[in-house]
């Protein structure tokens, strides 16, 4: 049956249109400027259909250019693995690690003695030090400090020092951070809830930075409540405070250094880089409005996001030509490449 003129227009007109429409949704948006100017490319990864993303906790990249994701996986999910490996294309490579379904959380890559060692925090079984396939190494469940203590326990994430020795925050817990060495034996904890110099509030993510005179332990703190702005804390190895860092942050949640830069995720809808004296360079793809909105923006999908925007940023790491990778807290997981230019 011969289609009408008017049929065929629409039809044409409906088609164009549509290919404009994907034409602009798949035009690149970037954010920064001067230096600092990234792609913000929310598509990077192909995830295979039998993974289905949960939260997307962690992320690392390797010596080979590698991506590792970190997340909680789905109940729906047909694969339940936690750590999705990614070629420096986006193309899935393997998945492994459905042992913390539901607990992925921290997640760290070093190179120790040449090779390339994973530090995985998982909310309820604690600290993992495994290699890059998934072997494990050694495992704390829990420090022996709390034997006989009354105190909740609930680590999230790791730093690891020049000599291995190795620094897990109770971010969930009971707001200490406690010094193991390279093999795991238990050194020493220190800090705990409160304000004061020294005292570590709702400690979510650190790292060692290594670009000063002295390594410093620096500690991304927040409110529990979540009523005023989050800190940055330098303490010594040793867990001596040293000063409070001026960088303006909101919910500062873990730590990323590549040269003098270093980048933090901020739970509040954005990404800061810092210089070696914590002067903030950019802050990357801002999306806050308010707690509210935001927070009921994560538990969405990812097509009601606005491009160029974040959500929850909650891990960072950089590539080796300067590219970072987020991966955000939100309810169907988000992984974003902010390709450098």
């Amino acid at each position: 049956m011969p289609l009408s003129r008017r049929y065929f227009i629409s039809s044409l007109t409906a088609a164009t249109l549509a290919v404009h429409l994907t034409a602009a949704e798949l035009e690149p948006v970037i954010v920064g400027s001067g230096a600092f100017r990234y792609r913000f490319n929310d598509h990077w990864a192909k995830l295979p259909p039998q993974i289905k993303w949960g939260l997307t906790h962690g992320v690392v990249v390797d010596q080979r250019g590698f991506v590792h994701v970190f997340h909680t996986s789905r109940a729906d999910s047909p694969s339940k693995d936690c750590v999705v490996v990614f070629d420096p294309n986006g193309n899935f490579v393997r998945s492994w690690g459905e042992q913390f379904f539901g607990g992925a959380h921290g997640f760290d890559l070093i190179v120790e003695d040449g090779r390339e060692i994973l530090y995985v925090t998982d909310l309820q079984k604690g600290l993992f030090k495994m290699t890059l396939d998934g072997q494990p190494l050694w495992h704390v469940a829990k420090p022996d400090w709390y034997a006989g203590k009354d105190l909740k326990y609930r680590p999230s994430n790791v730093a690891v020092a020049p000599d291995g020795d190795v620094y897990l925050s109770d971010g969930y817990g009971s707001y200490y951070i406690h010094h193991f060495r390279r093999d795991g034996r238990y050194v020493r904890t220190f800090g705990g809830p409160g304000e004061a110099a020294g005292q570590t509030q709702h400690p979510h993510g650190l790292f060692v930075d290594r670009r000063g005179s002295e390594p410093l332990l620096v500690i991304g703190e927040n409110d529990p409540k979540g009523e005023k702005p989050g800190r940055l804390q330098a303490l010594s190895l040793d867990g001596e405070h040293r000063r409070f860092l001026p960088t303006p942050v909101r919910s500062p949640r873990h730590f990323d250094q590549q040269g003098k830069l270093a980048v933090i995720p901020d739970l509040d809808a954005r990404v800061t880089l810092v210089d070696e004296n914590y002067r903030t360079v950019a802050n990357l793809g801002d999306g806050w409005t308010n707690k509210t909105e935001v927070r009921t923006l994560r538990t969405k999908t990812s097509d009601q996001f606005t491009p160029g925007k974040f959500v929850c940023p909650h891990d960072a790491a950089f590539a080796a030509d300067g590219s970072i990778f987020i991966a955000e807290w939100v309810a169907y997981g988000r992984l974003v490449k902010l390709e450098k230019i």
